[in-house]
């Protein structure tokens, strides 16, 4: 389908330098590029599909940019440099750590509502060299610091810790524009973003008790030979993305010859497909399971402890697999595990409207949508899920997140 004089995962891009200026239609082809990797996906979208979107052939491209994989990373620098300029100008215009935060936040959250650049770096990072990875994750580092460095200025008593998760959570907040955004027109999405950024700055983290201790996966191989196959894809799907593991990986991680996997199931695409149906399906009959009896203000609390204790056990790796890979299923699929997601959130978004009659049905989606892309986040970074007071200090987020006061007011 692709012209492939250069094979996509060797490009010489890489992500420690700076995006190189190559001239108006190399640009023309990465902006090009950049909007068909966000709504296909990387491996879905030609060199052919890239050139035709500026008017080229798929051979003309290669005149610009080595390979495929190059173009991606040349999008990715640029995202950089954009967000490095955002720091640059909060730190010459803002007087104080509070003014420089806010300016950063407000100029951040108008890139993501209005030009969707989130999506392209939460989905596609997967597809970069190690060392490349590597780099592109010291910068959200470097930004989620950032922003813990103000809000520590801001609020000096707070642990150290406990600013470096909220700048991490802050930055999430906005990474997930993509996901938050919904039928909201940017401006409305600008406003909860600032609404839900500020009650997470001001978060009151509860201390970890004596006891805490973060949470164990529990170590267990299923006995089932294609329960086995669905755990072992699970985990292999999260750690690694659904076009960078084989069948044979899957196989081998569950002690099966690649013999017995096709035995049990078709392919590759079949296993993922049964792990977000399953998934999501199953996550609506527990949901409908715990909410019955329970009163309608209470349900919001019954929700987010459900969904804090999900996420930090072992089917929360699903969370990631559903935002990074649904794209690789059929349209179909898609539709119907869309559907099911929707039907989830109207459950949140239910609850919610519950504590908060004067939120929309479109806000309390958004929040919903929100919180469940923040913990996602949380929960697969080694270095916060290992706090011992995680599970009381996602909670306390859920809350602030999920009744960002100035939204309220506003409403």
């Amino acid at each position: 389908m692709s012209s492939t004089p250069h094979d996509p995962g060797s490009g010489p891009g890489s992500a420690g330098a700076r995006a190189t200026p190559r001239g108006l239609r190399a640009e023309q082809i990465v902006r090009a590029a950049t909007i068909l990797f966000q709504d296909y996906g990387y491996r879905n979208v030609s060199i052919e599909q890239i050139g035709a979107a500026v008017g080229l052939t798929g051979p003309a491209v290669y005149r610009h940019f080595p390979g495929k994989h190059d173009i991606l990373v040349q999008a990715l620098l640029t995202q950089v440099d954009l967000v490095d300029q955002l720091v640059r100008e909060a730190d010459g215009d803002g007087e104080t750590p509070e003014a420089q935060l806010w300016r950063f936040l407000d100029r951040l959250g108008d890139m993501t509502a209005n030009h969707d650049v989130s999506i392209l770096w939460r989905r596609e990072q997967r597809h970069l060299q190690p060392t490349q990875l590597a780099e592109m994750r010291g910068h959200f580092t470097k930004y989620g610091d950032y922003i813990a460095d103000k809000v520590a200025a801001v609020r000096p008593d707070l642990p150290d810790a406990d600013a470096r998760l909220l700048g991490f959570a802050v930055l999430s907040l906005y990474s997930n524009t993509s996901v938050i955004r919904g039928s909201m027109p940017p401006a409305r999405v600008m406003q909860m973003q600032r609404a839900i950024a500020r009650s997470i700055v001001d978060c009151e983290v509860p201390a970890a008790g004596p006891d805490a201790s973060p949470p164990s996966l529990p170590i267990r191989r299923p006995a089932d030979r294609h329960e086995r196959i669905l755990d072992a894809a699970t985990g292999l799907f999260a750690e690694r993305g659904f076009h960078d593991v084989r069948i044979d990986d899957i196989a081998r991680a569950a002690d099966i010859s690649v013999a017995t996997f096709y035995q049990q199931i078709p392919g590759k695409t079949e296993v993922l497909r049964a792990i977000l149906f399953r998934a999501l399906e199953g996550t609506l009959f527990l949901t409908a399971h715990t909410l019955d009896g329970v009163e309608p203000h209470d349900a919001l609390d019954v929700l987010i402890s459900l969904h804090v204790e999900y996420a930090l056990g072992v089917h929360g790796r699903i969370i990631s697999v559903f935002t990074r890979d649904l794209v690789y299923l059929s349209e179909a699929d898609q539709d119907a595990l869309r559907s099911a997601q929707r039907a989830y959130i109207a459950e949140w978004a239910t609850a919610i409207r519950a504590r908060s009659p004067e939120l929309s049905d479109g806000d309390a989606a958004g929040l919903t949508r929100a919180f469940i892309g923040v913990t996602g986040d949380i929960v697969q970074s080694t270095e916060l899920r290992a706090r011992p007071d995680i599970s009381d200090a996602l909670t306390a987020l859920a809350t602030a997140i999920l009744q960002p006061t100035d939204l309220l007011s506003d409403g």
